[in-house]
């Protein structure tokens, strides 16, 4: 199956939907994370801990999370910043557009390789 290729109209008509995706991943791997350390703690103690359960059910959102971007056909290339690609074509060639969490829109590119040190703007 051919990947997607976006349009730069194609992308930002898909940041509504993206943004609150990128928030709530970034806060359930912080969740995730912070659980973890409480359950790894308890299993140091007496070894019973109830989060288990929390961290496994907070775990399942961040597949499902992780699942709609791949539905998505976006590439996550940074959970901290919010940076994601999205597979284009740009002049007749492969190309990423190039969107981080906080931008307005999409503005720039570049091409495969040289990542978010070689964006142009568009």
């Amino acid at each position: 199956m051919t990947p997607k290729r976006y349009t730069v109209g194609e992308a930002n008509a898909l940041l509504p939907y993206l943004a609150p995706t990128l928030v709530e991943l970034r806060e359930k791997v912080e969740k995730a994370v912070a659980i973890r350390s409480q359950v790894a703690a308890a299993a140091a103690g007496n070894g019973g801990s109830s989060d288990r359960d929390k961290w496994s059910r907070t775990l399942e959102r961040v597949d499902e999370l992780m699942l709609r971007l791949r539905e998505w056909d976006i590439e996550l290339r940074d959970l901290a910043t919010g940076l994601v690609d999205f597979p284009a074509t740009i002049e007749g060639r492969e190309a990423w557009l190039c969107w981080r969490l906080g931008e307005l829109e999409v503005a720039h590119w570049h091409p495969p390789g040289e990542g978010f040190g070689g964006r142009r703007a568009l």
